[in-house]
């Protein structure tokens, strides 16, 4: 019996063993399959996850496409269906018919009554300052009608040719679950919530620290690779490569996130995979203050235009790798292969411009002066951003061979946007709105009733190219469009207070052990986690 019941319990022991081994196996299979990466930006996200922050901030702004979708995408220059399958236009109205079975995060139905609460919503938080910044849209909306359950009308007081581009911004015209909105405006629930119907949403978050989000569970589209990633705030730029290479992060996205002797060091590196977008998306540019000595001197500006070397930049700075700028807005984009003459760089010229303009260096200490003042200034550019201030210095070296002398300051954030805005500078570091904005957003606040005094700055007050944007909001005739486009341009151009430096591109770099691929989707500055492919 002894022998008997030794043997039972033998057998028990080696069938508990087998057991936990298995179990133990299946949860090891079960941790190796859920897939979670670590990403970086170089700010917090203090203002909340709404997509509707504006100002200052860009906040959340660049992963928007994470956790909410608009009626209309954007993709390789042309309008695609997104929380709407499809649509009509009958003359200032446009019928969509919207996507069945979508929930957003919070579990709550996306309806034809959940669009028109964000119409609604939209203009009202966003208020009389920044209501018509990305897109005009919003300002000529008279009514949302809600036909049936997924059926929703837009009445517009008026024809607007970019009426379906505006739709795509993701920033402000992404759809909020009506849990985001009180009565009054947003709802602070989206400080600490994503309230979108994205594949993500918040789980948890170290404010200014991390912030991690997992699957939205009731996400309609197709599931992405990627179970659970988390975006760790590291300000500096080399920090973010150090934290690459040591397996801290998985992934790093942005032209602004990566020196380009980082980007060429990662791409040389079998470890590591590096893509380049195929797309120009934004300009950058910089812009000269019109409004006040020294650049209210059209010589001096065209002297500052001859003394950008763009091919030394492009070669030495950005590796070939972003293509020269010539004019402010790609060619590529709508409306704007307009052929325009390049200012070519040329010191001798700029000189010679100068001292036309009565600007001369009459004590020998290398900087022009003219009734008693020096050419001296400064240029404002944000610090910690990629290439920006190499590209800044360069410029500053070359304008002091010709007789400036510029300080530089480096700014955060807020302080570059609002002094900008403000004018609050002589030369100033910019980019344009970018894929999908452009041009649509840019030619709009060219408008001195516009609302970005960065963007104003650029044009002298002009009656007839105040008209002629006017116009713009009022027509669809494809032929006059592009006509009020060309002259626009040509104007823009012409009055030299811009100048174009390159087509930035948009960068990704990541650990090839882990990732096989990431896919930049239709707005390539979005992060976009579901483009992530994990071996």
């Amino acid at each position: 019996m002894l022998k008997r019941f030794s043997m039972m319990l033998l057998g028990l022991m080696l069938s508990l063993i087998i057991t936990c081994n298995t179990t133990l196996e299946a949860n090891k299979t079960s941790l190796n399959e859920f897939n979670e990466i670590n990403i970086c930006e170089s700010w917090g996200f203090e203002t909340g996850f709404s997509s509707l922050v504006v100002g200052e901030s860009l906040g959340i702004s660049f992963y928007l496409a994470n956790f909410y979708e608009t009626l209309l995408n954007y993709e390789d220059g042309e309008i695609r269906p997104g929380l709407a399958e499809s649509w009509e236009i009958n003359e200032n109205n446009i019928t969509f018919h919207l996507r069945k079975n979508v929930k957003f995060s919070d579990g709550v139905d996306f309806n034809a009554q959940v669009v028109k609460k964000n119409f609604e919503m939209i203009p009202k938080i966003l208020g009389e300052m920044y209501v018509g910044m990305f897109g005009k849209v919003l300002t000529i909306l008279d009514e949302v009608e809600v036909v049936d359950q997924y059926t929703v009308k837009l009445k517009l007081s008026q024809p607007y040719y970019g009426v379906l581009q505006d739709l795509t911004m993701l920033r402000p015209m992404a759809m909020m679950s009506p849990n985001a909105f009180t009565e009054d405006g947003a709802s602070d629930q989206l400080f600490s919530a994503t309230m979108g119907t994205g594949p993500y949403m918040l789980d948890s978050l170290i404010p200014g620290q991390s912030y991690t989000f997992v699957k939205n569970p009731f996400y309609w589209g197709k599931e992405p690779d990627v179970d659970k990633f988390t975006i760790k705030v590291i300000p500096d730029n080399a920090a973010k490569a150090l934290a690459l290479r040591s397996g801290e992060i998985d992934l790093i996205m942005g032209a602004n996130k990566i020196t380009y002797d980082s980007y060429n060091e990662f791409s040389s590196d079998r470890n590591y995979g590096a893509k380049i977008s195929q797309a120009d998306i934004r300009t950058r540019y910089f812009v000269v203050n019109t409004a006040r000595p020294p650049f209210d001197d059209e010589k001096v500006r065209l002297a500052a235009t001859h003394a950008l070397d763009r091919q030394m930049m492009a070669k030495n700075l950005l590796y070939e790798i972003e293509s020269i700028a010539n004019t402010l807005l790609s060619p590529s984009l709508p409306y704007c292969d307009v052929e325009l003459t390049a200012y070519e760089y040329d010191l001798a010229k700029a000189k010679s411009l100068l001292a036309e303009a009565g600007w001369i260096d009459r004590d020998g200490d290398g900087i022009r002066e003219k009734d008693g003042e020096k050419l001296t200034g400064n240029i404002v550019y944000r610090s910690g951003m990629g290439v920006e201030e190499e590209l800044v210095l360069t410029y500053v070296f070359t304008l002091k061979e010709i007789g400036f002398d510029l300080s530089i300051s480096g700014l955060d954030m807020m302080t570059w946007y609002t002094d900008l805005a403000r004018g609050n500078f002589v030369v100033g570091y910019n980019e344009t709105y970018g894929i999908p904005y452009d041009p649509y957003s840019t030619i709009n606040n060219l408008s001195i009733t516009g609302n970005e005094g960065m963007t104003q700055q650029i044009l002298l007050d002009n009656p007839e190219v105040e008209a002629k944007i006017a116009e713009l909001l009022t027509i669809s005739d494809q032929t006059r469009i592009q006509e009020i486009y060309s002259f626009i341009l040509k104007t823009v151009h012409n009055n030299l207070a811009a100048i174009p430096i390159s087509y930035m591109k948009e960068l990704v770099i990541y650990n090839n052990k882990k990732i096989a691929d990431y896919h930049f989707n239709g707005q390539p500055s979005n992060v976009d986690i579901a483009g992530v492919t994990i071996k």
